[in-house]
């Protein structure tokens, strides 16, 4: 199984890291037809799913947040931490 975690900067300087669970990688898959691993295998990655997955794994992890497009305003960088193979 895929071991990844996230790591989100906030523009006020905060950081926190969160782990990709199943629900996280499921949802990201519903939303964007595309496999996780398949998705950050290629060079082009789309700033859209690294975000989504920051964003997602923030709130698969009980932290209340903004929706995503209000969230996304709020943040500087999201890392991937030990990245998906295949």
């Amino acid at each position: 199984m895929i071991d990844v975690s996230v790591s989100v900067e906030r523009r006020d300087g905060t950081r926190d890291e969160y782990p990709v669970f199943p629900p996280t990688i499921i949802a990201f898959e519903r939303k964007f037809k595309i496999g996780l691993g398949a998705a950050f295998a290629s060079n082009n990655v789309l700033f859209e799913h690294l975000y989504f997955l920051g964003w997602q794994s923030e709130k698969d992890a009980g932290v209340v947040i903004k929706p995503f497009d209000e969230w996304i305003k709020t943040i500087k960088n999201v890392d991937i931490i030990d990245a998906p193979k295949g």
